[in-house]
């Protein structure tokens, strides 16, 4: 059966993220965020433009597939302030633009099978079969990736991949001003409610 091109696209999205992650089943501490992406770069970069193109869509249309307020409060758990008052954790809920957009990107160098059970449900994110550093939750290199695999063999052209993704498909614009969450975040005493396991680990986590 012949895939489509979003199929396509979805297939070396993933693909070019798990082959450049040389770390993809060790240890959180031997995982470094900026090699993984300064591989990534170095992988797209033996493919022409249209595989880039794709590379780029396809990161675009994943930031908005994580633009939810679940994934606004695995941010709030994983990075935001917080106490514990009679046993409940309560956390503050401050979201910025900038950091959401690379903490997504950051939950997506972890690969397809994190992805999909993450969207699911983001108390995957300590079912035991993934490994992470917490306190490095930001990866805004990814965002650059696909500009720098092209420069690298076009001196001469300036971020021309994101440029023609954007003529090509101005709808999957992750920075627009239109988007919108499926709901309003929770903050607070809710989270702990809301996602027990999770709350009790990364906090206990983040308090030693």
């Amino acid at each position: 059966m012949e895939l489509s091109d979003t199929e396509k696209a979805d297939i070396y999205f993933w693909e070019a993220i798990e082959k450049s992650n040389k770390y993809k089943k060790a240890h959180w501490s031997e995982y470094d965020v900026e090699e993984h992406i300064e591989n990534l770069t170095d992988y797209l970069s033996k493919f022409g433009k249209e595989r880039m193109v794709l590379f780029e869509k396809t990161l675009q249309e994943k930031l908005s597939d994580l633009y939810t307020a679940e994934i606004a409060e695995l941010s709030f758990i994983l990075e935001c302030d917080f106490k514990k008052e009679d046993e409940v954790y309560v956390f503050d809920d401050y979201l910025s633009d900038d950091g959401f957009l690379y903490f997504r990107c950051w939950l997506l160098l972890k690969g397809k099978e994190f992805f999909e059970d993450i969207k699911a449900d983001i108390q995957s994110f300590v079912n035991g079969k993934y490994s992470f550093n917490i306190g490095d939750c930001w990866a805004e290199g990814l965002l650059y990736v696909a500009d720098e695999a092209y420069a690298q063999n076009h001196e001469d052209e300036e971020s021309i991949i994101k440029d023609t993704v954007y003529e090509l498909y101005p709808e999957n614009d992750y920075d627009s001003v239109e988007r919108s969450m499926n709901r309003e975040p929770e903050g607070g005493v809710e989270l702990q409610k809301m996602y027990p396991k999770l709350v009790k680990e990364m906090a206990e986590l983040r308090s030693n």
